[in-house]
């Protein structure tokens, strides 16, 4: 009895540790786990001040609009640059009576060691000139540790290797609404553009999310 009982304990054990690193067996990813830890959806998305490609100084919550957030650092050596193209096409499969009257598009730097305003607004300028209501930005006067928390907040995990200047981090798009909630999170490695569109317009719309 004793030696049958022993490994179902133990079993037991490690299936509740197991179970409490998952968040509920949900979370099998670094990624995945910091999404979330952040909250249940809808959430309010955290305040910061952000600068503009224009150096203008920004709160996403002021906007009073739908507005998808993405977070980049631009030497980024392959996935960043994969993404924000994958956003352009995004951008451009919206009607110009959605874009940019009820919804934005904002791309933050978390590189706050390399990446300033004439560097973004550089960056920007490579989509072309169609892109209104698509602002690149940079965190406004905030500290590394303050930034890296605010990311945390939201549900992005981000690790800088110090020897290579490599920031690994995830890639999800946030949807914020009018009243400043995180409504809908893509996660552009496996949504496709059009199932992106499409839950964007039924926010937009004012159906069921």
């Amino acid at each position: 009895m004793k030696k049958i009982l022993i490994p179902v304990v133990a079993f037991v054990i490690c299936l509740t540790v197991v179970w409490k690193w998952t968040m509920g067996f949900s979370s099998f990813t670094v990624f995945t786990y910091t999404l979330d830890k952040a909250g249940e959806l809808p959430r309010t998305f955290p305040d910061i001040p952000l600068l503009s490609q224009d150096s203008t100084v920004f709160h996403i919550a002021d906007a009073h609009k739908y507005t998808l957030v993405n977070f980049v650092y631009l030497n980024c050596p392959y996935v960043c640059h994969k993404v924000n193209n994958q956003i352009e096409q995004i951008y451009h499969l919206f009607d110009k009576s959605v874009v940019p009257s009820e919804l934005g598009f904002v791309t933050v730097s978390f590189d706050l060691k390399n990446d300033g305003v004439d560097k973004i607004k550089k960056y920007r300028s490579y989509f072309g000139n169609d892109i209104g209501g698509w602002t690149f930005a940079i965190p406004y006067q905030s500290t590394q540790a303050n930034f890296d928390q605010f990311l945390k907040n939201i549900g992005i995990w981000k690790y800088s290797v110090s020897a290579t200047g490599i920031i690994n981090h995830s890639l999800y798009l946030f949807l914020i609404s009018p009243d400043n909630k995180v409504v809908k999170v893509f996660d552009p490695a496996r949504d496709s553009n059009g199932f992106i569109v499409e839950q964007i317009n039924v926010c937009i719309n004012g159906k069921s999310i």
